[in-house]
């Protein structure tokens, strides 16, 4: 398979921007840029490809982390209700994922975007069923990004809460190995969520690599992404949105996954929790976990 990485060998904080046939075709897409600084690559096939690759942030480690905490709290005031109880007990979840490893070892790769949290609850199909709230939940909070790492992480512990907010009995299954590994049972879903959501933000670069021939792309966690498996052919806006919806069904799926492995498949059946629903739990209901024990 003729594959390119989609972020940098060297510089991983750089990732794929555009490709093209010949170096100059990417000299004229920087020269558009009025700043960024940016990577070349060519991979010598029998037909050869060029990747430029920018850095939209740059990495920092999370002893390097300084908020501002009128900023954080500004921020916060702007939410909703449910809104605010979300990022405060996603904070705490970044902190317990913090604490479980090295903090040396813990890389941030953007920055802290509360805002992104109404953006993502407004996504979430209230009042469905149990597993679409829980999954559409954790969909849209991995989409949204709002926090500098562990989105993937911190969005499970929240389909977790999400289901507590219904039945307060309910004990998650165990979904790491340790903090760097995923149970077999939930890592094919964790890679083919980066797998969509890397589609969904590149289908046309994507669609142009297919064009040229190449037939996949890695990413710098080793995650191969086939790209005949997907539908790249649609304007970007379309595949942003298709994708989205591609990735709440994926998300519902693992919600049902887990409630099967909890052996509470009669879960399946109830009506998810409201907003209301939510915000109380959050509030009151999650103080019984110790949120390290969350990412055991």
């Amino acid at each position: 398979m003729k594959s390119v990485f989609y972020h940098h060998p060297v510089f991983e904080d750089f990732s794929l921007k555009a490709v093209g046939e010949s170096p100059s075709d990417l000299r004229e897409y920087v020269d558009r840029r009025a700043s960024g600084e940016f990577k070349f690559l060519g991979y010598p096939f029998d037909e050869p490809v060029y990747v430029v690759y920018g850095r939209d942030t740059e990495n920092r480690n999370i002893e390097d982390l300084q908020l501002d905490r009128d900023w954080l709290e500004s921020e916060i005031d702007s939410l909703s209700l449910l809104g605010r109880f979300v990022m405060y007990r996603l904070i705490e979840l970044l902190e317990a994922a913090v604490d479980e490893r090295d903090s040396e070892g813990f890389n941030l790769y953007k920055e802290l975007q509360p805002r992104q949290i109404d953006n993502a609850l407004v996504h979430v199909d209230w009042g469905a069923m149990l597993p679409t709230v829980a999954g559409d939940l954790m969909a849209n909070l991995i989409l949204r990004h709002s926090l500098p790492n562990a989105n993937h992480r911190t969005a499970i512990a929240m389909l977790q809460f999400c289901i507590e907010a219904v039945d307060g009995s309910f004990s998650m299954p165990r979904t790491h190995i340790d903090d760097d590994n995923w149970q077999e049972w939930v890592d094919p879903y964790i890679l083919d969520s980066k797998r969509l959501l890397t589609v969904r933000r590149n289908n046309v670069r994507f669609q142009k690599l297919v064009s040229l021939d190449v037939d996949g792309v890695t990413r710098k966690d080793g995650i191969e992404i086939r790209l005949s498996n997907y539908d790249l052919d649609m304007p970007f806006r379309e595949a942003r949105s298709h994708y989205a919806k591609v990735h709440e069904l994926h998300c519902r799926s693992f919600a049902v996954e887990v409630l099967d492995k909890a052996g509470r498949t009669d879960l399946t059946a109830e009506t998810g929790p409201t907003r209301d629903d939510l915000r109380t739990y959050l509030e009151v209901g999650v103080h019984k976990h110790e949120f390290t024990d969350v990412f055991s």
